[in-house]
């Protein structure tokens, strides 16, 4: 029996450690995704009813790091009472056992293409400062490699060699996001990749990397293109998705799936 698991995040909770402050300025996001989050310094002192985890994430510094090694207090706090998934960015090998004592998990935006870091994230790094960074983590923490298919204005350039190289490095799970055209940003008239270009990088790393799951994240688009792309998802086989849509729901109860159910972050 197929086995598929579809993850709706109540119990999990958005913190920035940056408030709405990014210093990139990305061309996708201009911090439009640091808005819907709360300061963590709001939630260092409070009991969260409901909640069981918190995504710490924040706007990055100019070399790409999300600047946790400045809040390792509140991070131990909230450490005590929630298990922590970091969006670290870039960093440093000599930051990770800073700030691994105090994560479960690490969620890691990973790209394969120097031109994209360069165009889309504003930041003078290279492939290369991604895979370092990715190997730091790895050893000390449970981490989970994001490839966002399309980031390159809605094309897709690099996510195939992100592929290649996390096969060679190895991942228990990658997980893949969507771009989406967003208001407000240099992307905004940027279309999103076809819906069946996402299957084709996603079998690919499903064949490529045939011992590691593969989820379907929380970024992609809405309306049609999400209900269409997340029954084709199901039915390729992935192992997770994030907020599935009514059509993969019937789809998977219609066709025997064994349905799992989870109520934090994908990772967890």
């Amino acid at each position: 029996m197929p086995r598929i698991t579809f993850v709706y995040p109540r119990k999990t909770e958005a913190l920035s450690i940056t408030n709405r402050s990014c210093a990139l300025n990305c061309a996708h996001c201009r911090g439009h995704y640091l808005k819907h989050m709360k300061s963590i310094s709001s939630q260092v002192t409070k009991i969260s009813k409901g909640i069981k985890s918190y995504l710490i994430s924040g706007g990055c510094d100019l070399e790409g790091a999300v600047p946790l090694k400045n809040h390792l207090d509140a991070l131990k706090k909230l450490s005590l009472g929630y298990r922590l998934v970091a969006h670290t960015g870039l960093i440093k090998k000599e930051d990770v056992p800073l700030v691994s004592p105090y994560i479960y998990a690490a969620s890691f935006n990973f790209i394969g293409d120097d031109s994209t870091i360069k165009e889309v994230y504003n930041l003078n790094k290279t492939t290369f400062d991604f895979i370092e960074s990715y190997k730091a983590l790895k050893s000390t923490v449970k981490t989970f490699p994001h490839i966002t298919i399309g980031l390159h204005h809605g094309r897709v350039k690099g996510e195939y060699n992100a592929i290649d190289i996390l096969s060679k490095l190895g991942a228990s799970a990658l997980v893949f996001n969507v771009f989406i055209p967003t208001s407000g940003t240099e992307l905004k008239d940027a279309a999103p990749p076809h819906i069946d270009t996402v299957i084709d990088v996603m079998s690919y790393a499903k064949e490529r990397m045939n011992r590691t799951d593969i989820y379907l994240g929380c970024m992609r688009p809405g309306g049609y293109y999400r209900g269409k792309l997340d029954e084709l998802c199901v039915k390729m086989g992935v192992d997770k998705i994030v907020m599935p849509s009514v059509g993969a729901r019937k789809y998977a109860k219609g066709n025997g799936y064994e349905i799992l159910e989870s109520q934090e972050c994908c990772v967890i």
